[in-house]
C-alpha cells in the first residue's frame, strides 16, 4: 500500500510540473484596443507559452461581456479549433484585472476566478499573467485527473500579491534606468528678439518611475536679428540646464509632466553700426531658471515624443542698447517651446 500511495505521489508531482501541451487557452481581445490592454495580451500570451500551453488570440465576437452571455457567446469563441480554456479582460474602462474560464465536458464554458491587477505593484500586468497561469495550471491538472469542477465563484478575492523580492528587483532596475531625448527648442525672448531654432539634447535617469532627473544642453542654432535705422545686431544663444520632471504614472499613452531646473545660459551678441558710429560685440553668461509643463506620448516601453512649454528667467539679462537707446533683451523672460524623441534602451 505505502508503495501504491508513493506512485500516486510522485505522478501527481510529475504531471504539475509537466508543460500543458495538449491544452489551448484563447486570449480575448477587447475592442477598442489601448496600450495598457495590448501590453497584458502580450504578458499573458508569453507566459503561457513559457508554460506549454498552445494560446490563441482572437476578437471578442461581440460587444457582449463574457460574464452575462449566453452559449452562443462561447460557440463562437470555440468554433474554429477545441479550446480547454480562455482569459478575458475586465476593463471599466481601465484594466482592472482578468477572468479565467474553463471549458466543461459539455463544452459549455464557466468562470472559475477573477484575477485582479495589484494597483500597488511596479509590475502589475507580470504578476496577473503569472497569477492566471497558476490557475489554468491548477483547474485543468484538476480535470485531467477526474476531479469535479467548482463552481464558479464571480467574488473569488484575488490571488496574493507577487512576492516582494520580485517587486523589488523591478524597483531598482527602474531606478537605474537611463534615457536620452533628442529634438529642437525654439526660442524666443519677449523683449524684440527671436525666435531661434536650437538643437537640443536631454539625458534622462529614472530614479523612480515618476521622477526623471534630466541634464540638458541647447544651442548652435540660428541667430536671430535684431536691426533699427542706427544698425543692427545678430544674437547666438546657447543654454545648459539640470533640473527633475515629474511624470503622472498611469496607464494612458498621454502623459502630463512638469519640470524645473537651473542652469546657465550664453549670450553672445554682435552688433554693426552705420557711420561714423561703431559696433560692438557682447558675450555673456547668466544664471537661467527654467520651468515647463507638458506632455509625454508614450510610444511604446522603448519610445516617447515629449512635447513642453517653457518660462525662463535670466540673471544677469542682456540688454541690447544702439547709443543710449534699448531696443531689445533677453531672459525677461524667454519663452521656449521644445519637442523631442526619447529612447529608453
Amino acid at each position: 500500500m505505502r508503495w501504491l500511495q508513493l506512485a500516486i505521489c510522485c505522478s501527481i508531482a510529475l504531471f504539475w510540473g509537466a508543460p500543458a501541451l495538449a491544452h489551448t487557452v484563447v486570449l480575448l481581445r477587447p475592442m477598442p484596443q489601448s496600450a495598457s490592454t495590448t501590453e497584458l495580451l502580450e504578458r499573458l500570451r508569453g507566459e503561457l507559452l513559457s508554460v506549454g500551453f498552445e494560446v490563441a488570440v482572437r476578437d471578442r465576437p461581440s460587444q457582449t461581456e463574457p460574464s452575462t452571455a449566453g452559449d452562443e457567446f462561447w460557440q463562437q469563441v470555440a468554433a474554429q479549433a477545441k479550446v480547454d480554456a480562455a482569459v478575458d479582460l475586465v476593463a471599466e474602462p481601465a484594466v482592472v484585472g482578468v477572468d479565467v474560464w474553463i471549458v466543461d465536458a459539455a463544452h459549455h464554458f464557466q468562470r472559475v476566478a477573477r484575477v485582479a491587477l495589484d494597483s500597488n505593484s511596479e509590475n502589475a500586468f507580470k504578476g496577473a499573467a503569472i497569477r492566471a497561469s497558476e490557475v489554468l495550471r491548477a483547474r485543468l491538472f484538476e480535470k485531467d485527473v477526474g476531479s469535479a469542477p467548482r463552481a464558479p465563484s464571480p467574488a473569488t478575492p484575488p490571488a496574493p500579491p507577487p512576492d516582494p523580492t520580485e517587486a523589488e528587483s523591478e524597483r531598482t532596475w527602474r531606478s537605474r534606468q537611463l534615457g536620452i531625448e533628442l529634438g529642437a527648442a525654439v526660442l524666443a525672448s519677449l523683449d524684440g528678439v527671436g525666435p531661434a531654432l536650437l538643437p537640443l539634447v536631454r539625458f534622462d535617469w529614472a530614479v523612480e518611475p515618476a521622477l526623471v532627473l534630466q541634464a540638458t544642453l541647447a544651442g548652435f542654432g540660428t541667430r536671430p536679428n535684431v536691426a533699427t535705422a542706427a544698425g543692427s545686431a545678430e544674437v547666438a544663444m546657447q543654454y545648459g540646464l539640470l533640473g527633475a520632471c515629474y511624470r503622472m504614472d498611469w496607464e494612458h499613452w498621454v502623459k502630463p509632466l512638469g519640470a524645473l531646473s537651473l542652469g546657465a545660459l550664453r549670450t553672445a551678441v554682435v552688433g554693426q553700426a552705420d557711420l561714423p558710429r561703431e559696433g560692438h560685440s557682447v558675450d555673456q553668461w547668466s544664471m537661467l531658471l527654467d520651468a515647463s509643463l507638458g506632455a509625454a506620448l508614450q510610444l511604446s516601453h522603448q519610445y516617447t515624443v515629449v512635447l513642453e512649454g517653457h518660462v525662463q528667467l535670466a540673471q544677469p539679462y542682456v540688454a541690447i542698447h544702439f547709443g543710449d537707446q534699448k531696443v531689445a533683451s533677453m531672459g525677461r523672460p524667454n519663452l521656449l517651446l521644445t519637442l523631442t524623441l526619447g529612447v529608453w534602451p
